[in-house]
């Protein structure tokens, strides 16, 4: 093992390449019909959830800032999701629990800050369109405290 991944690490290029072949066959993986995001329960902070009619998620969120967790957190084309946030500095950490990937086909709008966290992988589609005011998408996790507290963020993980 040890010599594949010095393998990888010498040849970036092939890194890239193999990234790029792979990615997209993440949108094909178990997890059933991706639409808005799902199985969301506030962990910290206040959002109330629309009910998505109409393709149309809305999430409005009156805390700065707020922590999610979701059982799926996808956007198939042609569907919105949509932070009301208070401002432009506020944030929300959007974790995905459950051992599918995310993949965003549709549109994620905030008009503050977005974080997607997801072991397993996260794809933005070429129909996906993202309009918000700050955005991170990682495999890796932050824990709950460093993002609460708005300061530095360490990102850990094993992320798939």
């Amino acid at each position: 093992m040890n010599t594949i991944c010095e393998f990888f690490r010498r040849r970036a290029w092939l890194r890239v390449a193999v990234v790029a072949w792979i990615t997209p066959s993440l949108l094909f993986l178990p997890g059933g019909t991706r639409a808005n995001p799902s199985g969301g329960i506030v962990t910290s902070g206040a959002v109330e959830f629309g009910d998505g009619l109409g393709g149309h998620l809305q999430l409005r969120q009156s805390t700065d800032k707020a922590i999610i967790n979701w059982e799926e957190f996808s956007i198939s084309a042609g569907e919105i999701t949509e932070f009301l946030q208070p401002g432009a500095s506020s944030a929300v950490l959007n974790r995905v629990v459950s051992g599918n990937p995310s993949a965003i086909q549709g549109a994620l709008r905030a008009n503050g800050k977005v974080f997607v966290i997801n072991p397993n992988g996260i794809v933005v589609g070429t129909s996906g369109t993202i309009d918000v005011a700050g955005l991170v998408l990682s495999t890796l996790d932050v824990s709950d405290a460093e993002f609460l507290s708005g300061g530095d963020m360490i990102f850990r993980g094993n992320g798939n």
